[in-house]
């Protein structure tokens, strides 16, 4: 009995190794793939923080609460002061700190304005490049005011009141028209949606930009503005091409 127990553990182990020997390795991971999946986690982590009360959560400018991802804005650092607006248009003004942030920019650089629209804005703060409208970001009167103030003159403009496609692709049509070509259009927080954050938040930002994008040729996204890898705003800088 030894003996054939061992000829038949010979044997078994003997096609295991036959099998084995006919197995390919597994395939390493391709690259990008795993760059990706890397950045969206970091992505997630880092918002899902800032829903309890961290980071993103929990920054200011000057003493100004503002609700945004740093490395967006040393983008719209960047970017203003390589295109040089004379008008930077917001939608939400929230507490102010982003509207000021551009406004400490543009006094920087010695030239340009922002004018920030909210429905409800909860602060206001002063600065001499800086004024602020109350009211809907599409209500006809608020878009013919700033419609005025806008020719003649370098228009940049960033969308981030209302993140539901339909407002984001009203916001779009809007104010679109306005920017300088050479300038940028920046949809803010193109990420909610699972693209990668808040799977649950519903048609938005990406939503409405995707449809846009369809139908107007004469912006496209600026991957070089997404440099950092980790952006609330993917696919979000829209350059206008020059006519």
């Amino acid at each position: 009995m030894k003996g054939r127990f061992g000829s038949t553990v010979r044997s078994i182990a003997a096609r295991l190794t036959h099998t084995a020997d006919r197995l390919e390795p597994p395939s390493p991971p391709d690259p990008e793939v795993e760059r990706r999946r890397i950045v969206d986690d970091f992505a997630c982590l880092y918002y899902d923080e800032g829903e309890f009360g961290g980071t993103w959560n929990h920054m200011a400018w000057l003493g100004h609460p503002l609700l945004k991802n740093p490395l967006d804005l040393w983008i719209y650092q960047e970017i203003v002061g390589a295109t040089k607006p004379d008008l930077i248009v917001e939608t939400g003004t929230f507490c102010g700190g982003s509207a000021t942030y551009l406004a400490s920019i543009c006094e920087l650089l010695g030239r340009g304005e922002v004018i920030s629209v909210d429905i409800e804005p909860e602060q206001m703060p002063e600065h001499p490049r800086l004024d602020y409208l109350v009211g809907s970001s599409v209500a006809a009167d608020i878009v013919e005011r700033i419609r005025r103030r806008s020719e003649g003159r370098r228009t940049m403009v960033i969308l981030d009141s209302d993140h539901r496609a339909l407002h984001v692709a009203a916001e779009l049509e809007l104010y679109a028209p306005l920017v300088t070509p050479g300038c940028y259009l920046i949809v803010e927080d193109t990420n909610v949606n699972g693209h990668p954050v808040l799977q649950d938040f519903g048609p938005g930002p990406m939503e409405a930009l995707r449809g846009f994008l369809r139908d107007h040729p004469e912006f496209s996204p600026d991957a070089d503005r997404e440099k950092f890898l980790f952006t609330f705003n993917p696919s979000g800088y829209l350059l206008r091409r020059d006519d």
